[in-house]
Protein backbone atom coordinates (compact mmCIF):
# COMPACT_ATOMS: atom_id res chain seq x y z
CA UNK A 1 0.00 0.00 0.00
CA UNK A 2 2.87 2.39 0.71
CA UNK A 3 4.05 1.84 -2.85
CA UNK A 4 0.57 2.74 -4.17
CA UNK A 5 0.49 5.91 -2.07
CA UNK A 6 3.93 6.92 -3.31
CA UNK A 7 3.15 6.26 -6.96
CA UNK A 8 -0.09 8.26 -6.83
CA UNK A 9 1.66 11.16 -5.12
CA UNK A 10 4.51 11.23 -7.64
CA UNK A 11 1.97 11.22 -10.47
CA UNK A 12 0.21 14.21 -8.90
CA UNK A 13 3.50 16.18 -8.87
CA UNK A 14 5.23 14.50 -11.79
CA UNK A 15 7.44 17.52 -12.59
CA UNK A 16 8.80 17.96 -9.09
CA UNK A 17 12.58 17.29 -9.01
CA UNK A 18 13.76 13.93 -7.71
CA UNK A 19 17.02 15.30 -6.37
CA UNK A 20 18.49 18.28 -4.55
CA UNK A 21 20.71 21.01 -5.96
CA UNK A 22 21.19 24.72 -5.19
CA UNK A 23 19.56 26.91 -7.85
CA UNK A 24 22.48 29.33 -7.99
CA UNK A 25 21.52 30.58 -11.44
CA UNK A 26 18.16 31.83 -10.17
CA UNK A 27 19.97 33.89 -7.52
CA UNK A 28 22.38 35.39 -10.07
CA UNK A 29 19.53 36.33 -12.41
CA UNK A 30 17.39 37.81 -9.64
CA UNK A 31 20.19 40.02 -8.37
CA UNK A 32 21.28 41.01 -11.89
CA UNK A 33 17.72 42.12 -12.71
CA UNK A 34 17.42 43.96 -9.38
CA UNK A 35 20.58 45.94 -10.27
CA UNK A 36 19.22 46.76 -13.72
CA UNK A 37 22.02 45.01 -15.65
CA UNK A 38 21.10 43.66 -19.08
CA UNK A 39 21.94 40.01 -19.73
CA UNK A 40 24.10 40.82 -22.76
CA UNK A 41 26.11 43.38 -20.76
CA UNK A 42 26.48 40.97 -17.86
CA UNK A 43 27.74 38.25 -20.19
CA UNK A 44 30.34 40.64 -21.59
CA UNK A 45 31.53 41.73 -18.13
CA UNK A 46 31.85 38.12 -16.91
CA UNK A 47 33.42 36.93 -20.18
CA UNK A 48 30.69 34.32 -20.62
CA UNK A 49 28.99 33.24 -23.82
CA UNK A 50 25.48 34.68 -24.00
CA UNK A 51 23.78 31.30 -24.43
CA UNK A 52 25.86 29.83 -21.60
CA UNK A 53 24.81 32.63 -19.23
CA UNK A 54 21.16 32.25 -20.23
CA UNK A 55 21.27 28.50 -19.59
CA UNK A 56 23.06 29.06 -16.28
CA UNK A 57 20.59 31.69 -15.06
CA UNK A 58 17.61 29.49 -15.92
CA UNK A 59 19.26 26.58 -14.03
CA UNK A 60 19.20 24.38 -17.11
CA UNK A 61 22.87 23.65 -16.58
CA UNK A 62 23.49 21.09 -13.85
CA UNK A 63 27.01 22.42 -13.27
CA UNK A 64 29.14 25.48 -13.83
CA UNK A 65 32.82 26.33 -13.56
CA UNK A 66 34.18 27.90 -10.39
CA UNK A 67 35.66 30.72 -12.45
CA UNK A 68 32.30 31.67 -14.01
CA UNK A 69 30.57 31.53 -10.64
CA UNK A 70 33.25 33.69 -9.04
CA UNK A 71 33.02 36.34 -11.78
CA UNK A 72 29.20 36.45 -11.59
CA UNK A 73 29.16 36.71 -7.81
CA UNK A 74 31.88 39.37 -7.64
CA UNK A 75 30.14 41.57 -10.19
CA UNK A 76 26.95 41.44 -8.06
CA UNK A 77 28.74 42.11 -4.78
CA UNK A 78 28.40 38.54 -3.51
CA UNK A 79 30.87 35.94 -2.34
CA UNK A 80 30.70 32.47 -3.86
CA UNK A 81 29.58 31.12 -0.48
CA UNK A 82 26.68 33.58 -0.34
CA UNK A 83 25.55 32.71 -3.88
CA UNK A 84 25.54 28.97 -3.15
CA UNK A 85 23.74 29.33 0.19
CA UNK A 86 21.11 31.60 -1.34
CA UNK A 87 20.79 29.03 -4.12
CA UNK A 88 19.90 26.41 -1.51
CA UNK A 89 16.99 28.61 -0.46
CA UNK A 90 15.73 28.50 -4.05
CA UNK A 91 15.83 24.69 -4.19
CA UNK A 92 12.16 23.54 -4.32
CA UNK A 93 13.02 20.54 -2.13
CA UNK A 94 14.13 22.91 0.65
CA UNK A 95 10.96 25.01 0.60
CA UNK A 96 7.79 23.13 -0.24
CA UNK A 97 4.38 24.69 0.39
CA UNK A 98 0.84 23.34 0.05
CA UNK A 99 -1.80 26.10 -0.01
CA UNK A 100 -5.50 26.28 -0.78
CA UNK A 101 -5.26 29.81 -2.18
CA UNK A 102 -2.32 31.64 -3.82
CA UNK A 103 -0.15 33.73 -1.49
CA UNK A 104 -0.39 37.49 -2.09
CA UNK A 105 1.85 38.85 -4.83
CA UNK A 106 4.57 41.29 -3.79
CA UNK A 107 3.84 44.65 -5.37
CA UNK A 108 6.28 45.66 -8.09
CA UNK A 109 7.93 42.23 -8.40
CA UNK A 110 7.60 40.65 -11.84
CA UNK A 111 7.19 36.88 -11.78
CA UNK A 112 9.85 34.97 -13.71
CA UNK A 113 8.31 32.75 -16.38
CA UNK A 114 10.43 29.74 -15.45
CA UNK A 115 10.88 30.45 -11.76
CA UNK A 116 10.67 27.50 -9.37
CA UNK A 117 7.19 26.87 -7.98
CA UNK A 118 6.75 28.78 -4.71
CA UNK A 119 3.64 26.84 -3.73
CA UNK A 120 1.42 23.92 -4.77
CA UNK A 121 -2.32 23.51 -4.49
CA UNK A 122 -3.26 21.38 -1.48
CA UNK A 123 -4.92 18.18 -2.67
CA UNK A 124 -6.39 15.09 -1.08
CA UNK A 125 -5.47 11.73 -2.63
CA UNK A 126 -8.43 9.36 -2.61
CA UNK A 127 -8.20 5.60 -2.17
CA UNK A 128 -10.90 2.99 -1.78
CA UNK A 129 -11.10 2.99 2.03
CA UNK A 130 -9.21 6.15 3.02
CA UNK A 131 -7.93 9.55 1.88
CA UNK A 132 -4.57 11.19 2.51
CA UNK A 133 -3.32 14.77 2.40
CA UNK A 134 0.47 14.84 1.76
CA UNK A 135 2.48 17.36 3.77
CA UNK A 136 6.14 16.86 2.76
CA UNK A 137 7.78 17.03 -0.67
CA UNK A 138 7.78 14.02 -3.05
CA UNK A 139 11.53 13.57 -2.82
CA UNK A 140 13.26 10.77 -0.94
CA UNK A 141 16.89 11.50 -0.23
CA UNK A 142 18.45 10.32 3.03
CA UNK A 143 17.68 13.63 4.73
CA UNK A 144 14.00 13.65 3.78
CA UNK A 145 10.92 12.02 5.24
CA UNK A 146 7.30 11.62 4.18
CA UNK A 147 4.41 12.72 6.38
CA UNK A 148 0.72 12.61 5.55
CA UNK A 149 -2.65 13.33 7.13
CA UNK A 150 -4.78 10.19 6.91
CA UNK A 151 -8.60 10.31 6.95
CA UNK A 152 -10.08 6.91 7.84
CA UNK A 153 -13.91 6.64 7.92
CA UNK A 154 -15.75 4.43 10.46
CA UNK A 155 -15.38 0.67 10.03
CA UNK A 156 -12.66 1.02 7.41
CA UNK A 157 -9.23 -0.60 7.38
CA UNK A 158 -5.86 -0.09 5.70
CA UNK A 159 -4.07 -3.38 5.11
CA UNK A 160 -0.90 -4.55 3.33
CA UNK A 161 1.26 -1.87 4.92
CA UNK A 162 4.96 -2.79 4.76
CA UNK A 163 7.97 -0.75 3.60
CA UNK A 164 10.36 -3.58 2.72
CA UNK A 165 13.12 -1.67 4.52
CA UNK A 166 13.94 -1.12 8.19
CA UNK A 167 12.60 2.43 8.43
CA UNK A 168 10.59 3.62 11.39
CA UNK A 169 6.88 4.27 11.05
CA UNK A 170 5.37 6.70 13.55
CA UNK A 171 1.76 7.76 13.88
CA UNK A 172 -0.34 10.16 15.90
CA UNK A 173 -4.10 9.89 16.46
CA UNK A 174 -5.30 13.49 16.11
CA UNK A 175 -8.98 12.46 16.28
CA UNK A 176 -10.82 9.17 16.63
CA UNK A 177 -11.76 6.36 18.99
CA UNK A 178 -11.25 2.59 18.93
CA UNK A 179 -8.39 2.77 16.44
CA UNK A 180 -6.79 -0.67 16.11
CA UNK A 181 -3.15 -0.75 15.09
CA UNK A 182 -1.94 -4.26 14.27
CA UNK A 183 1.73 -5.20 14.28
CA UNK A 184 3.78 -8.39 14.84
CA UNK A 185 0.73 -10.48 15.61
CA UNK A 186 -0.86 -8.16 18.17
CA UNK A 187 -3.34 -5.32 18.11
CA UNK A 188 -3.40 -2.19 20.25
CA UNK A 189 -6.54 -0.10 20.66
CA UNK A 190 -5.65 3.60 20.58
CA UNK A 191 -7.59 6.82 20.86
CA UNK A 192 -7.22 10.59 20.38
CA UNK A 193 -3.87 12.12 21.45
CA UNK A 194 -1.91 8.86 21.38
CA UNK A 195 1.16 8.14 19.28
CA UNK A 196 2.68 4.84 18.15
CA UNK A 197 5.86 3.62 16.51
CA UNK A 198 7.44 0.46 15.09
CA UNK A 199 9.80 -0.93 12.44
CA UNK A 200 8.00 -0.48 9.12
CA UNK A 201 9.81 -3.43 7.56
CA UNK A 202 7.18 -5.78 8.95
CA UNK A 203 3.51 -5.90 7.82
CA UNK A 204 1.06 -3.79 9.81
CA UNK A 205 -2.49 -2.49 9.49
CA UNK A 206 -4.71 0.30 10.84
CA UNK A 207 -8.47 -0.12 11.48
CA UNK A 208 -11.07 2.43 12.53
CA UNK A 209 -13.32 0.18 14.60
CA UNK A 210 -15.63 2.98 15.71
CA UNK A 211 -19.23 3.02 14.51
CA UNK A 212 -19.59 6.78 14.06
CA UNK A 213 -16.36 8.80 14.25
CA UNK A 214 -13.95 9.40 11.37
CA UNK A 215 -10.31 9.03 12.40
CA UNK A 216 -7.62 11.61 11.63
CA UNK A 217 -4.14 10.10 11.83
CA UNK A 218 -0.75 11.57 10.96
CA UNK A 219 1.67 8.98 9.57
CA UNK A 220 5.38 9.65 9.27
CA UNK A 221 8.11 7.50 7.72
CA UNK A 222 10.84 7.42 5.12
CA UNK A 223 10.03 5.69 1.85
CA UNK A 224 12.62 3.37 0.28
CA UNK A 225 13.45 3.20 -3.41
CA UNK A 226 10.42 1.15 -4.40
CA UNK A 227 11.94 0.40 -7.79
CA UNK A 228 14.75 -1.57 -6.16
CA UNK A 229 13.22 -2.79 -2.88
CA UNK A 230 10.90 -5.75 -2.79
CA UNK A 231 8.45 -5.88 0.11
CA UNK A 232 9.40 -8.81 2.30
CA UNK A 233 7.39 -10.48 4.98
CA UNK A 234 8.26 -11.98 8.32
CA UNK A 235 10.79 -14.77 8.48
CA UNK A 236 9.37 -18.11 9.59
CA UNK A 237 12.75 -19.40 10.74
CA UNK A 238 12.61 -20.40 14.41
CA UNK A 239 14.78 -18.56 16.95
CA UNK A 240 17.99 -20.24 18.07
CA UNK A 241 18.51 -21.58 21.58
CA UNK A 242 21.99 -20.03 21.86
CA UNK A 243 23.62 -16.93 20.38
CA UNK A 244 25.37 -16.98 17.01
CA UNK A 245 27.75 -13.99 16.76
CA UNK A 246 28.32 -14.47 13.03
CA UNK A 247 24.56 -14.41 12.42
CA UNK A 248 24.26 -11.25 14.52
CA UNK A 249 26.90 -9.47 12.43
CA UNK A 250 25.22 -10.61 9.21
CA UNK A 251 21.84 -9.24 10.33
CA UNK A 252 23.55 -6.01 11.40
CA UNK A 253 25.02 -5.67 7.90
CA UNK A 254 21.56 -6.26 6.43
CA UNK A 255 19.99 -3.68 8.74
CA UNK A 256 22.54 -0.97 7.84
CA UNK A 257 22.15 -1.49 4.08
CA UNK A 258 19.68 0.43 1.90
CA UNK A 259 20.23 -1.75 -1.18
CA UNK A 260 17.96 -4.52 -2.34
CA UNK A 261 19.28 -7.95 -1.41
CA UNK A 262 22.73 -6.61 -0.50
CA UNK A 263 24.55 -6.34 2.80
CA UNK A 264 26.60 -3.30 3.73
CA UNK A 265 30.25 -4.05 2.92
CA UNK A 266 32.53 -5.21 5.72
CA UNK A 267 34.91 -2.31 4.98
CA UNK A 268 32.06 0.21 5.23
CA UNK A 269 30.96 -1.39 8.49
CA UNK A 270 34.51 -1.14 9.86
CA UNK A 271 34.72 2.53 8.88
CA UNK A 272 31.75 3.25 11.18
CA UNK A 273 33.70 2.07 14.22
CA UNK A 274 36.47 3.70 16.24
CA UNK A 275 39.15 1.01 16.06
CA UNK A 276 38.04 -2.04 14.04
CA UNK A 277 39.29 -2.89 10.57
CA UNK A 278 37.69 -5.23 8.05
CA UNK A 279 39.91 -8.16 9.09
CA UNK A 280 38.73 -7.92 12.70
CA UNK A 281 35.09 -7.89 11.61
CA UNK A 282 35.77 -10.89 9.37
CA UNK A 283 37.04 -12.71 12.48
CA UNK A 284 33.77 -11.93 14.26
CA UNK A 285 31.92 -13.33 11.26
CA UNK A 286 33.89 -16.57 11.46
CA UNK A 287 32.95 -17.31 15.08
CA UNK A 288 31.08 -20.58 15.00
CA UNK A 289 27.73 -21.00 16.69
CA UNK A 290 28.26 -21.92 20.35
CA UNK A 291 31.94 -20.93 20.38
CA UNK A 292 33.18 -19.80 23.79
CA UNK A 293 35.55 -17.17 22.34
CA UNK A 294 33.69 -13.88 22.03
CA UNK A 295 35.56 -10.58 21.66
CA UNK A 296 33.15 -8.42 23.62
CA UNK A 297 35.19 -5.21 23.41
CA UNK A 298 35.14 -5.49 19.61
CA UNK A 299 31.43 -6.14 19.59
CA UNK A 300 30.86 -3.09 21.82
CA UNK A 301 32.89 -0.94 19.39
CA UNK A 302 30.89 -2.33 16.47
CA UNK A 303 27.56 -1.61 18.14
CA UNK A 304 28.59 1.92 19.19
CA UNK A 305 29.63 2.75 15.61
CA UNK A 306 26.34 1.51 14.17
CA UNK A 307 24.08 3.00 16.88
CA UNK A 308 22.83 -0.46 17.84
CA UNK A 309 21.98 -1.63 21.34
CA UNK A 310 23.33 -4.86 22.79
CA UNK A 311 19.74 -6.01 23.27
CA UNK A 312 19.06 -5.62 19.55
CA UNK A 313 22.27 -7.42 18.60
CA UNK A 314 21.59 -10.39 20.91
CA UNK A 315 18.12 -10.78 19.40
CA UNK A 316 19.65 -10.89 15.95
CA UNK A 317 22.27 -13.38 17.17
CA UNK A 318 19.45 -15.66 18.33
CA UNK A 319 17.55 -15.13 15.04
CA UNK A 320 14.85 -13.14 16.79
CA UNK A 321 13.43 -10.31 14.71
CA UNK A 322 14.21 -6.74 15.76
CA UNK A 323 10.64 -5.67 16.38
CA UNK A 324 9.15 -3.16 18.76
CA UNK A 325 5.71 -1.65 19.18
CA UNK A 326 5.65 1.39 21.42
CA UNK A 327 2.75 3.67 22.31
CA UNK A 328 2.77 7.22 23.68
CA UNK A 329 0.19 8.09 26.32
CA UNK A 330 -0.66 11.32 28.12
CA UNK A 331 1.83 10.38 30.87
CA UNK A 332 4.74 9.79 28.49
CA UNK A 333 4.35 12.79 26.18
CA UNK A 334 6.98 15.51 26.70
CA UNK A 335 6.30 19.25 26.50
CA UNK A 336 8.83 21.68 25.00
CA UNK A 337 7.67 24.96 26.50
CA UNK A 338 8.78 28.30 25.02
CA UNK A 339 5.45 29.80 26.04
CA UNK A 340 6.72 32.41 28.48
CA UNK A 341 9.35 33.81 26.10
CA UNK A 342 8.13 33.21 22.56
CA UNK A 343 4.54 32.01 22.87
CA UNK A 344 5.40 28.58 21.42
CA UNK A 345 4.69 25.18 22.95
CA UNK A 346 5.40 21.77 21.35
CA UNK A 347 3.69 18.69 22.78
CA UNK A 348 5.61 15.55 21.78
CA UNK A 349 3.81 12.43 20.53
CA UNK A 350 6.95 10.34 20.06
CA UNK A 351 6.54 6.90 21.69
CA UNK A 352 9.06 6.29 24.47
CA UNK A 353 11.87 3.77 24.26
CA UNK A 354 12.27 3.45 20.47
CA UNK A 355 15.39 5.60 19.87
CA UNK A 356 13.35 7.65 17.47
CA UNK A 357 14.75 8.87 14.15
CA UNK A 358 11.99 11.49 13.95
CA UNK A 359 10.21 13.97 16.14
CA UNK A 360 6.48 14.54 15.86
CA UNK A 361 3.91 16.31 17.98
CA UNK A 362 1.44 19.15 18.32
CA UNK A 363 2.54 22.78 18.16
CA UNK A 364 0.68 25.82 19.47
CA UNK A 365 1.58 29.48 18.86
CA UNK A 366 -0.10 32.17 20.91
CA UNK A 367 -1.77 35.21 19.33
CA UNK A 368 0.12 38.33 18.29
CA UNK A 369 -0.26 40.04 21.65
CA UNK A 370 1.70 37.37 23.49
CA UNK A 371 4.47 36.25 21.12
CA UNK A 372 7.94 37.64 20.69
CA UNK A 373 9.23 37.46 17.14
CA UNK A 374 12.19 35.04 17.11
CA UNK A 375 14.41 33.61 14.42
CA UNK A 376 15.04 29.87 14.84
CA UNK A 377 17.72 27.76 13.19
CA UNK A 378 18.29 24.02 13.41
CA UNK A 379 22.02 23.38 13.72
CA UNK A 380 21.48 19.67 12.93
CA UNK A 381 20.35 20.45 9.34
CA UNK A 382 16.84 19.17 10.12
CA UNK A 383 13.98 19.02 7.65
CA UNK A 384 10.76 20.32 9.23
CA UNK A 385 7.09 19.77 8.38
CA UNK A 386 4.22 21.84 9.76
CA UNK A 387 0.50 21.38 9.04
CA UNK A 388 -1.87 24.01 10.42
CA UNK A 389 -5.10 22.74 11.99
CA UNK A 390 -6.43 25.94 13.56
CA UNK A 391 -5.73 29.66 13.23
CA UNK A 392 -3.13 31.29 11.00
CA UNK A 393 0.64 31.67 10.89
CA UNK A 394 3.25 33.66 9.02
CA UNK A 395 6.45 31.74 8.30
CA UNK A 396 9.64 33.31 6.97
CA UNK A 397 12.28 30.83 5.75
CA UNK A 398 15.80 31.94 4.84
CA UNK A 399 17.16 35.42 4.25
CA UNK A 400 15.58 36.41 0.94
CA UNK A 401 11.95 35.28 1.21
CA UNK A 402 9.01 37.33 2.38
CA UNK A 403 6.71 36.08 5.14
CA UNK A 404 4.36 33.35 3.88
CA UNK A 405 0.81 33.19 5.27
CA UNK A 406 -0.32 29.67 6.23
CA UNK A 407 -4.01 29.11 6.93
CA UNK A 408 -6.04 26.20 8.27
CA UNK A 409 -5.53 23.07 6.17
CA UNK A 410 -2.25 24.32 4.62
CA UNK A 411 1.30 23.10 5.23
CA UNK A 412 4.98 23.78 4.70
CA UNK A 413 8.06 21.51 4.52
CA UNK A 414 11.46 23.19 4.69
CA UNK A 415 15.13 22.97 5.64
CA UNK A 416 15.43 24.24 9.21
CA UNK A 417 19.12 25.10 8.74
CA UNK A 418 18.08 28.00 6.49
CA UNK A 419 16.68 29.77 9.55
CA UNK A 420 13.00 30.52 10.05
CA UNK A 421 10.58 32.78 11.92
CA UNK A 422 7.13 31.75 13.15
CA UNK A 423 4.62 34.52 13.83
CA UNK A 424 0.94 34.38 14.67
CA UNK A 425 -0.66 37.52 13.19
CA UNK A 426 -4.13 36.75 14.61
CA UNK A 427 -5.70 37.05 18.04
CA UNK A 428 -6.56 33.36 18.46
CA UNK A 429 -4.06 30.62 19.23
CA UNK A 430 -2.73 28.73 16.19
CA UNK A 431 -2.44 24.94 16.44
CA UNK A 432 -0.90 22.36 14.16
CA UNK A 433 1.09 19.16 13.66
CA UNK A 434 4.89 19.47 13.74
CA UNK A 435 7.51 16.92 12.62
CA UNK A 436 11.25 16.90 11.98
CA UNK A 437 14.16 14.70 10.95
CA UNK A 438 16.47 14.22 12.73
CA UNK A 439 14.57 14.09 15.98
CA UNK A 440 14.70 16.77 18.65
CA UNK A 441 16.74 15.30 21.51
CA UNK A 442 15.96 15.94 25.17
Amino acid sequence: MYRSIWQKYREMLDKFPKERRPLVGAVIKEMRVDKGIRQMDFAKETRMNGSTLKSFENDHQRSTTVENLERCAKLLGLTVDEAILLGRERDPANYFVFKKTPPPQIKGIKKRVKAPMEWHESKRLQFKDFDITPISAPIMTKKDFFVMKLILPPKREITDLALGAHYQVQGFIAAGFNIKVGYKGEERILTTNQGFGFDGFYPHHITNDDEDSTAVIYLLTRFPDFENVKTRHESRTKPLESIDIALGVEKLREHKSDRKGQLISVKHLADLTNSLDHEQIHKLMRIKKGSSVIYWQKIEDLLAGTDTSMDEFLKWAKNEDKRYFSVATAETRVVIDYHNYHGVKIYSAVPPGINSDYFMGEISVEGRNSITKKSWERKDKAMIALYLEEGELEITVGKKRSALPILKGESIYFDGSLGYILRNPGEAQAKGFFASYPAIRF
